[in-house]
Parts: C-alpha cells; structure tokens; sequence
C-alpha cells in the first residue's frame, strides 16, 4: 500500500533513488524476502557527513559499514575477512573453526578489515566515522585511475583496526550475490559516482528485530526517502547486462 502511494508521489523510484543518492540524500533498501529481508539506509561514501552518520545510528541503529565496488579492493590488495582468517589459522588454529563459509540466508560474507581514518581520534564519532567513509569514498576514485597511488595514499591516510567496517563486493556483482552491498554498490555506478557506499540495517527497537518493511516504507514516504526493492535494482543489472 505505501509502495504504491510511493510510486503516485514519485512516478519512477529508481529513477528518484539515482537522482538523490547522486546529490547525497538517503535511499532505503530491501533486499528481498527470501533473502535478509531487511531495510538498509543508504548513502553515497564521497559524500558522507556527520549528519549522515547521525541519522544512520539514531533512525536506522544497525551497523554502519562502508561497502566498495570488487574491483577497488582489487586495486587496494585489500582481502576480505574469510581469507585472513584461513591464512591467520595456521598459525592459530581456533580461527578455522569461526570461518562460516556461508550465512545463514545463503552466500559468503562480504564483511572485510575495520578502518579509520589516520585524521581521526576515536574513530566513533560522527565526525570521524564520515571522515573515514569520504575518505575512503574519494580515494576508490584514486584507486580505479591509477592503483599504485591508490595503495599508497590508502596505507598512508587510513589505518587498522578501526571503526568503520569495509564490506566488499561479490566478483560477479548482482548476477553472483543479491546482498545490500552488491545492491548499493550498483546504485553508485547507476548514478555515475565512487563504488562505495555507506549502508546501515535499520531496527524496531519494540520488536528488537529488524524493521518491518511495512514500517519501513512509511518511514521513506514521512522522510521523502526513496524506498527501492532489489529486484528493482537486479532488473536494472541484468537489463544492462545482457547483451
């Protein structure tokens, strides 16, 4: 119901969704049902701000991660969390058995190291978890150009362990894992920007389980949020795709 009073006030939500993520607004994202069927606030990395970051931990509440395209952490040599951990158990053997190979809903975990920027104090606040995310946003840019400045500038100006966790894309993209992360990556090329973007689940603190999508949608529509499904965005992929 709210979907379809969202499509009579917008017309074309992806169309909506590319035009505000490109100017650093908010899109809210469903996977599918079949899937985690959750809800993730999500914005453009290079244009992150404290006031991001704020809206993301008091409105959404999950965890806020910084998703980059497969080919930037190709760039970067950065390895995702699985490998360091089968390379890190030969050495100490207890981590074999943490290694999940998939989740639960189906796929390998996307989840990478944990980062700040060099710039920051704590790491938490919403002033240095932005400064991390735009950052690091911009310095994809750098990254897909020119990869040995990429690596260079990111050993220089970031470091780890820290508090923004790096999630990074399936090789195959969409066509290889629906997740948030595939998901909101490609909403970034849709709109023509840096492959990373920040992502958070948003919670019910009543129900203490993952927002309705119900509720959701009327946060999207209270807030003039562009709410898209992942099949919209899958459609989307697999139309560009296929020739």
């Amino acid at each position: 119901m709210v979907a379809m009073t969202q499509l009579e006030v917008y017309g074309d939500v992806l169309e909506l969704a590319v035009t505000r993520f490109r100017e650093g607004g908010f899109v809210l994202l469903h996977d599918s049902v079949g899937r985690e069927n959750e809800v993730d606030m999500v914005t453009a990395a290079e244009l992150m701000s404290p006031e991001h970051v704020a809206a993301m931990r008091t409105d959404a509440g999950g965890l806020l991660c910084l998703a980059v395209g497969h080919e930037v952490a190709e760039r970067l040599r950065i390895p995702g969390m699985r490998e360091i951990l089968q390379l890190a158990a030969r050495h100490y053997p207890v981590l074999k058995s943490l290694d999940e190979e998939t989740a639960p809903y189906g796929g390998k975990s996307p989840f990478s190291i944990t980062i700040n920027h060099r710039d920051t104090f704590t790491g938490i606040t919403d002033r240095d978890r932005s400064l991390t995310i735009r950052e690091l946003g911009e310095l994809c840019k750098v990254a897909l150009k020119d990869p040995d400045a990429g690596r260079s500038q990111f050993a220089t100006k970031f470091k780890a362990p820290g508090h923004v966790h790096l999630l990074i894309e399936s090789a195959g993209s969409i066509s290889q894992r629906r997740g948030h992360t595939e998901l909101s990556v490609y909403l970034s090329r849709l709109a023509g920007m840096s492959p990373a973007t920040a992502i958070c689940e948003m919670l019910d603190r009543k129900t203490h389980n993952a927002l309705s999508v119900e509720d959701a949608q009327k946060y999207a529509l209270n807030h003039s949020i562009p709410f898209l499904e992942g099949q919209q965005l899958a459609a989307s992929f697999l139309k560009e795709h296929s020739h």
